[in-house]
């Protein structure tokens, strides 16, 4: 067997990337780009006024993300500027001012199977985990938290325990009086315990 002389084939040089200083992503890439996104529309206003109109206007913080030259830290310094401005939409909502109160539904799935809903309680400084391992053993059922459409962290327990869960919180969680439940029937919001019974305690 003799030896063979390795085959030494073309060598081939690395391809240098030119990025685009105002989206940080390569030149060619830039119309690909997602229509609503920051980069996108400051690419668009400088081919539309020429380069040198949108450099001026470009301030430090976008400055460094398009300097970044699409690396992880260009990147989130892009994410933490647009996410800034979302900020400040959230906080600027009015919230509003009213008495706590603990509301109760009673929600029917599958035409025979039976939930309780109990939300407003974190309200009154309740852990609501705590409270649903409190349903749970009490009513021996299931309970858990869950987030509804809004965000909000309310407690499902399954089955139909609306009246056992009123009289319950009202006598497990001391700060809760019984002018603060309330239940839905029929989409309307009524006190669960009637005006008679809420000053004899």
């Amino acid at each position: 067997m003799a030896d063979a002389a390795p085959v030494e084939g073309p060598t081939v040089q690395p391809l240098q990337v030119e990025y685009d200083l105002i989206t940080g992503v390569p030149s060619e890439f830039n119309e690909y780009l997602p229509k609503e996104s920051e980069e996108f529309k400051r690419w668009k206003a400088s081919q539309e006024a020429g380069v040198s109109g949108a450099m001026e206007g470009l301030t430090v913080s976008e400055g460094g993300a398009a300097a970044g030259g699409g690396g992880e830290g260009g990147g989130a310094a892009a994410a933490g500027a647009a996410a800034a401005p979302a900020a400040e939409k959230k906080s600027s909502k009015k919230k509003k001012g009213g008495k706590p109160e603990v509301v109760l539904e009673r929600n029917t799935r599958n035409k025979k199977k039976c939930i309780t809903t109990i939300a407003g309680l974190d309200a009154f400084g309740v852990k609501l985990g705590e409270a649903s391992k409190l349903f749970g053993k009490k009513f021996a059922s299931g309970a858990s938290v869950v987030k509804n459409a809004e965000g909000k962290e309310h407690i499902d327990v399954q089955g139909d325990f609306l009246d056992q869960a009123a009289e319950l919180i009202v006598k497990q969680f001391k700060e809760v009086k019984k002018g603060d439940v309330f239940y839905i029937d029929s989409k309307k919001k009524t006190p669960y315990f009637g005006e008679e019974e809420e000053g004899v305690e």
